[in-house]
């Protein structure tokens, strides 16, 4: 699930609709991190440069992603050249343009998505306008899928999900109102083909949030009738509708922040006049929509952010007091009773300005830790406030504060977390180095810069780490703030990390 522009700003916007003042109460065990570098500085390995961009703030490269063992990624520079799709075997000599797409105003090559052994995009031909392609990732089988909206003209796509062997997504119809439509395609031209009209907003965004639940589609759904509720989508027209008007009429329950636990069953946070918002549960049928817990009798509601499903168990934030924290809780799927882990406290203190309520980012788990990525946003500017690493074996004296802050922008996405054995890698920041590669095996002594890739605090700012064909990959800024692709042998790396203090 992605959500971009506009779309980005609805989600944003029903999270700020949803809630009211920050919550939590009680004293996380926070121990505060030092900082130590890895004097090996793992085994990372430059596989390609790209010159900088004309803005050296704003990058070509937006996502990486791992297909059938190989790294692909699209390039997309602000002059010089069209946009390009690229993937890497781990080389440098491996590291090649599948398909060189010319310059057109505005075209990038975007939305990257996995289904089985085919990778999808949306792309600019200079012909056909922004369609969706397909490719085998060799360059002969890279082919434009269908041209949905006839000659030059472009199809305003987003949200691509696969679902088994379903590709959806989110068409914009061309014209004066913000007019979408909900398609699938198996693959094929043939096969490629409008699922349901879901009719005019005025700021669009009417299906955002789509999430693969078993072989069905999940989304957030917006009508004139019933408001933004919960709804499926089985493929076909007569199956794609609203579950359940949880709060009934026009008013909206502002789903989100959906969670798959088990076939066709998914956990999500809604809102009603009487409990306010609180977590809920659906098997894709009215009756099977339901309230799981009232955790905060009455029309405030604890306001849940449910973030992954982890060793049985679904792990979600609240917000239930008015000095900010953020209390981490845990539910085992089927019951109506949460138990309260341990709080993450208001790293602004009592009294502080509440920012827009903190959530979970990006969770990773091992064996027998769970990692998250806690942001705490600012609400009158977009860069967040702090953003932190946490980990959690599921009980108060297991969960304890990392690393702070992880990497800050107002530019780019927030950092995601890549599991490696009984650790994980991710992007840290401190005043000395800037945003660079880190690692943590959980323990905060065991939390240290892996790589000072440019000395100094300007930092490389490493993103899109993704795990391929036993490396981690990832991009980052060099010293001239051209774009590098990087490769770090996740072997090596545990190996050479066993030392680490726990």
């Amino acid at each position: 699930m992605r959500w971009s522009g506009s779309r980005l700003a609805v989600a944003c916007s029903l999270a700020v609709a949803c809630g009211a003042a920050l919550a939590g109460a009680g004293c996380a065990h926070a121990e505060q991190p030092g900082m130590r570098h890895d004097s090996k500085k793992g085994h990372a390995q430059l596989l390609k440069s790209f010159p900088a961009m004309t803005n050296p703030d704003v990058r070509s490269i937006t996502e990486l992603v791992d297909f059938r063992g190989t790294t692909y990624f699209g390039r997309n520079p602000d002059a010089g050249g069209g946009p390009s799709l690229w993937k890497s075997n781990g080389s440098v000599k491996g590291t090649v343009i599948v398909k060189q797409f010319p310059e057109v105003a505005g075209a990038s090559i975007r939305e990257l998505t996995v289904m089985g052994d085919r990778l999808f995009f949306v792309a600019d031909d200079g012909v056909h306008g922004a369609e969706p392609w397909i490719s085998d990732g060799t360059p002969q089988g890279t082919r434009l899928l269908a041209d949905i909206t006839p000659g030059a003209a472009s199809s305003s796509l987003e949200e691509l999900a696969a679902v088994r062997n379903t590709l959806f997504f989110v068409r914009t119809v061309p014209g004066t109102e913000v007019h979408e439509e909900l398609w699938k395609s198996d693959g094929t031209e043939a096969g490629t083909v409008r699922v349901k009209d879901l009719g005019t907003a005025p700021s669009g965004g009417i299906a955002i949030g789509l999430t693969g639940s078993g072989s069905r589609l999940f989304f957030s759904g917006l009508d004139p009738e019933h408001g933004r509720e919960p709804w499926m989508s089985d493929g076909t027209e007569a199956g794609t509708g609203m579950v359940k008007d949880i709060n009934p009429g026009p008013t909206s329950s502002f789903p989100n922040f959906p969670v798959f636990v088990e076939e066709g069953v998914n956990y999500f946070a809604a809102t009603t006049p009487e409990n306010g918002r609180e977590l809920w549960r659906s098997d894709g049928t009215e009756s099977g929509t339901v309230m799981v817990e009232d955790i905060v009798p009455g029309p405030n509601g604890s306001r849940p952010r449910p973030f992954t499903f982890y060793k049985g168990r679904l792990y979600f934030t609240s917000s239930e007091s008015p000095d900010g924290a953020l209390r981490l809780r845990t539910l085992v799927p089927g019951t109506t009773r949460s138990e309260h882990i341990t709080d993450i406290p208001n790293p602004f203190g009592p009294g502080a300005p509440p920012p827009r309520e903190p959530l979970v980012i990006f969770a990773a788990g091992t064996d027998d830790q769970l990692f998250m990525t806690v942001n705490f946003p600012d609400l009158t500017a977009p860069t967040p406030r702090d953003m932190q690493l946490w980990r959690t074996d599921g009980t108060r004296d297991g969960t304890r504060l990392l690393h702070r802050p992880l990497f800050l922008s107002d530019r780019y996405p927030p950092p995601n977390l890549i599991t490696v054995g009984d650790r994980v890698i991710f992007t840290g920041s401190s005043p000395e180095t800037g945003n660079e590669l880190w690692t943590s095996d959980g323990t905060v002594r065991g939390t240290r810069v892996l790589k000072d890739f440019v000395p100094g605090p300007t930092g490389s700012a490493p993103l899109f780490l993704t795990r391929s064909g036993g490396d981690l990959f990832f991009v980052n800024q060099g010293a001239d703030r051209g774009e590098q692709l990087w490769k770090l042998p996740l072997h090596k790396h545990r190996h050479h990390d066993t030392r680490a203090a726990r």
